[in-house]
């Protein structure tokens, strides 16, 4: 009997050490905050014939669907961050890429006042967002893995399941599994000339995915979101400064 007591022992520590870890994961516990890291342009737009055009953005709107507001969905896919995890939220954080990107790329000189400005910019963000998706069968592996160390384990029958089912949880936090991840911000941003007129507007996407292997219960958003946004809305704005430079230089040309 001491003998028994003895073996089980270390089972019931790791079982009430890593269970609740493992539980933890599977119920998302983090709530980090999560800072928005944007990149520096490396390219600047050759010039047009005279001086730069003065621009203002007057207003960024936050179109979002409540999905992504809210964040949604549990274990196979996820939607990620929600609002309360951003900082600064994500109006803000969009108006600052737009405003860096413009200065580095030189495409013009940002006025603080409307008055001053030969253009006014308008952005809608109409997604902005990072998704992770699993295959249902990862949460099958970590513990059939489990329960054959258990088989391979254990003295008796009871103490195979017993030490398979414990096996088959910590599994589930440490063996890595498929997880692909999608990043993706979708802005349209609209120009209005002096008078207050629509002169020009366009929609792009910036998308980056990858695929990654992680543990099945990991719910890793904050180092996500934190690598791969910046990288979406930069390619967005690339594809959104490149076309409104032809435009700019069309105008000038005139």
């Amino acid at each position: 009997m001491v003998s028994l007591q003895a073996q089980t022992r270390p089972a019931r520590w790791l079982a009430l050490t890593l269970v609740p870890l493992v539980l933890c994961g599977l119920t998302s516990c983090s709530t980090h905050t999560v800072n928005f890291n944007y990149p520096s342009e490396k390219i600047v737009y050759p010039g047009t014939e005279g001086s730069m055009p003065r621009l203002h953005i007057s207003q960024i709107l936050d179109q979002r669907p409540d999905d992504q507001r809210e964040g949604q969905g549990h274990f196979t896919g996820i939607t990620f961050p929600n609002d309360a995890s951003w900082e600064p939220a994500v109006r803000d954080i969009y108006h600052a890429a737009l405003s860096r990107d413009i200065a580095q790329t030189q495409l013009g000189v940002l006025t603080p006042m409307a008055g001053q400005a030969d253009y006014t910019l308008e952005a809608v963000i109409h997604s902005f967002h990072c998704r992770m998706e699993r295959e249902s069968v990862s949460f099958l592996f970590a513990p059939a893995v489990g329960m054959l160390g258990g088989f391979v384990w254990g003295d008796d029958m009871s103490s195979r399941v017993k030490r398979g089912a414990l096996l088959g949880v910590v599994a589930l936090g440490i063996l890595p599994v498929p997880l692909h991840v999608k990043a993706e911000a979708e802005v349209e941003l609209i120009v209005r000339d002096s008078g207050g007129d629509i002169v020009w507007r366009e929609i792009c996407i910036g998308m980056v995915e990858d695929d990654k292997g992680v543990p099945a219960v990991s719910r890793p958003d904050k180092q996500l979101a934190e690598r791969y946004m910046p990288q979406a809305v930069k390619r967005c704005n690339a594809c959104l400064l490149g076309q409104l430079r032809q435009f700019l230089f069309s105008q000038s040309a005139n």
